[in-house]
C-alpha cells in the first residue's frame, strides 16, 4: 500500500525543519534521508526557511526500491 500525501496547515511559526520534527521522528528521518518531498505553499523550501501561520505544507512520500 502506498501512503497518501499529507496536507498540513501551520498553526505556529517555526522553521520548516522544526515543523517536520513535530510531525514525528519517523517523518524527520524520512526527510533527512530524502524519501519524502515537502512543499510549502506549492514551492520547495530550505529546512531553515521560516513557515508562517496559515502556510500549507504538503508531505509527499517517494516510491523507492530496487
Amino acid at each position: 500500500m502506498f501512503p497518501s500525501p499529507q496536507i498540513c496547515v501551520v498553526k505556529e511559526t517555526s522553521t520548516l525543519r522544526e515543523f517536520i520534527a513535530r510531525l514525528g521522528p519517523g517523518t524527520l528521518y524520512a526527510y533527512d534521508q530524502r524519501v519524502i518531498v515537502v512543499t510549502v505553499n506549492g514551492k520547495h523550501s530550505r529546512p531553515s526557511s521560516r513557515v508562517k501561520l496559515g502556510d500549507k505544507i504538503i508531505v509527499i512520500p517517494i516510491v523507492t526500491g530496487g
